[in-house]
């Protein structure tokens, strides 16, 4: 093809305003020498593609064109033929203006859409995947910029992806970008000026995949002057969205708290709300000064308007540098957190902050109360969550927290810090690891609550293995809780027992520097303590002042079949309600005080101690048909050691002293 010098003279025109638009809106870039990462980049420079030599209006019906050159429609709309194919080939475009469209079968490649060109009509992509080139979209400004650039950017880029979809784009492919979005700012343009975090974020359309990769970086522009809580990034009541790769990065580093007390301030990086079957997929989370990633519903379960989430999968994604929160969740069902990694949780990013409230890397926490009539009410409803294979470091708090949510599983994760779970019904806590650290010293591993509540029941602590430096492995301030196969080490405390009714704790096995299972002036009822195997520097069981009240009095601890096997020692100190019966006890008992004990058909071995030593005073108690090895050590020691002066309320019959 031949071109005229005119035609060059053109072309070059074309390429010099197409500079100077760039140039213009680069003005509002402000540099920022100190952020490696954040890089304003050059334009690419266009291929050097000549004008076409034919015009669209010329295209039949059903025709397929591809476009090889530039077509400059200076400012005009033109009128395609119905279901016109318009497709890309060897740097084609088409600029400056509007093309209206018909006929249903309709279609462009996303190659030729830019931010100069209207499509109007029945359209569609010629493929469903749509990959997003920043070079094109002049409107949407990369790098550090000003408020009003960084509010268009949310807008333009909110509408490109939308647009994408109605057009039939199901997958947003981006690569190298780097941009800042404001989404603190009431943009609506009604009398409706109240602040809404899920609608002034980017919001993603429905049947969508945003499609990110590494070198991708969706950033919060940090305009907050308020408590007001933004986020990045959102869904609201869509259905089927994906977001995979990419960094979403916060305001933390630099945002200024309105407050002294800033526990509450922030903004999140991404929300879900009142949306089903959406998936978070290796996503980067990191300087939420909120948290990452909230999930909540519409409505209140009690409303005939309640719009719950329903299907979620956040997995293999990291979580990093996060006030508050990671992962929130306050109502919904069927959610699943796999594979993730959590570093820093609620950890102060800058001097002066607190971190945030709460401190845990997940927290699932719902609100309900009674009224008046005494009826519940749910105001939030949470059921159905799987937490696996996630990897928790450095949190401030803990890894997980459970407070009035339902049929929630944490299973398979390693935990540097604890579990938590409050007013809950069937929580299952299984086979996780925690590995502690020297600052978990005086912390827990696993802490159940929930002692006196209606809604806390059918809970689970099983398989796993607690080996950090925790104060005490679990902590159980609960009812209706099954603890067993869990294996703890080098805790101070195995096992600690406060306020806990129908407790039933089995086949673990304790290694602990001082108490294996304590309890000290609290009440425990139908606790069970059986076939367990506990090891201990200090003592096997210390239970001191337990069941002292009149209320107390029918209350009721079982031991059995557990096996003591070191030289430590039990001791039962001003307690009510205790049977301790055929369990293998390699060391001594110590017995001051008590009422309805009965120590019965117990092998013991003392180890330079007395086989059972006996002091204080005692009703309804009873030491029947024990066989006590002598002890060993020096001669004071004796199979029982008997220092009452009177021995009323207590029987001592048919041991045996080998």
């Amino acid at each position: 093809m031949k071109v005229s010098v005119y035609s060059l003279i053109i072309l070059l025109a074309i390429l010099f305003a197409n500079c100077n638009d760039v140039e213009d809106r680069r003005e509002d870039v402000v540099k920022d020498d100190d952020k490696k990462e954040i890089v304003n980049k050059e334009v690419p420079k266009p291929v050097e593609t000549i004008n076409c030599d034919f015009n669209l209006t010329m295209l039949k019906v059903g025709e397929e064109k591809n476009i090889d050159c530039i077509i400059d429609l200076k400012g005009n709309t033109i009128n395609l033929a119905n279901n016109v194919i318009l497709s890309y080939a060897n740097g084609g475009d088409i600029i400056n203006g509007s093309i209206n469209f018909s006929g249903d079968k309709s279609k462009i490649d996303g190659r030729l859409l830019n931010s100069t060109l209207s499509i109007n009509g029945e359209v569609s992509l010629l493929e469903d995947v749509f990959v997003f080139n920043p070079s094109r979209w002049g409107n949407i400004v990369e790098g550090k910029v000003n408020y009003e650039v960084a509010l268009e950017n949310t807008k333009e880029f909110e509408q490109l992806m939308f647009r994408i979809s109605d057009i039939g784009g199901e997958t947003f492919e981006v690569d190298q970008f780097d941009a800042f979005f404001e989404i603190a700012t009431v943009t609506s343009t009604t009398s409706d000026q109240n602040f809404r975090t899920t609608k002034e974020a980017i919001n993603l359309p429905s049947n969508f995949h945003l499609k990110m990769s590494s070198n991708t970086y969706i950033r919060m522009f940090n305009s907050i002057t308020d408590a007001t809580n933004g986020s990045l990034m959102a869904v609201r009541d869509v259905d089927n969205v994906k977001i995979s790769g990419g960094n979403l990065i916060g305001d933390a580093l630099e945002r200024k708290y309105k407050s002294d007390s800033p526990g509450e301030e922030g903004a999140l990086l991404f929300s879900i709300h009142a949306s089903r079957n959406i998936e978070v997929d290796n996503v980067h989370f990191e300087y939420g000064s909120a948290g990452g990633i909230t999930i909540f519903s519409l409505g209140f379960p009690f409303n005939t308007d309640y719009n719950p989430t329903d299907g979620v999968v956040i997995k293999n994604s990291t979580f990093e540098n996060l006030r508050r929160m990671s992962t929130s969740v306050t109502d919904g069902k069927n959610i699943k957190i796999i594979g993730n990694r959590y570093v820093n949780t609620g950890q102060p990013v800058v001097e002066g902050d607190n971190g945030g409230n709460v401190g845990y890397a997940i927290n699932l926490e719902t609100f309900r109360r009674r009224d008046e009539n005494g009826e519940l009410l749910e105001f939030q409803r949470l059921k159905g969550v799987e937490i696996r294979d996630n990897v928790e470091e450095n949190s401030r708090i803990g890894f997980l927290l459970v407070l009035g949510s339902s049929d929630v599983i944490a299973e398979n994760n390693t935990a540097e810090t604890r579990m938590s779970f409050n007013f809950s019904n069937g929580v299952r806590v299984l086979n996780n690891k925690f590995i502690g650290r020297k600052l978990a010293k005086e912390k827990f591993a696993i802490f159940g609550a929930g002692e006196s509540s209606e809604f806390t029941f059918d809970n689970e602590i099983s398989g796993n293995r607690i080996t950090g430096n925790y104060g005490t492995g679990i902590s159980l301030l609960t009812q209706k809780c099954k603890v067993f196969e869990n294996i703890i080490k080098n805790s101070e405390v195995g096992i600690q027992l406060i306020t806990s009714k129908e407790v039933e704790i089995s086949d673990n096995i304790l290694d602990v520097n001082n108490i294996g299972i304590l309890s000290n002036l609290t009440f425990i009822d139908k606790v069970s303590i059986i076939e367990n195997i506990i090891e201990s520097k200090g003592f096997y069981l210390k239970l001191t002042s337990v069941n002292q009240e009149v209320a107390h009095n029918n209350f009721q601890i079982d031991l059995e079949r557990n096996q003591f096997v070191n030289d430590a020692s039990i001791t039962i100190s001003n307690v009510n309600g205790l049977n301790l019966n055929n369990n293998e006890i390699e060391g001594g008992i110590n017995l001051s005080t008590a009422s309805s004990v009965n120590i019965t058909s117990n092998i013991i071995k003392p180890n330079e101690s007395n086989g059972i030593s006996i002091s204080g005073s005692y009703s309804d108690t009873s030491i029947l048909g024990n066989k006590i090895f002598e002890p060993t050590g020096a001669d004071r020691f004796e199979c029982i050691n008997n220092t009452l002066e009177v021995s009323s309320g207590i029987t001592i019959l048919n041991n045996v002293c080998n």
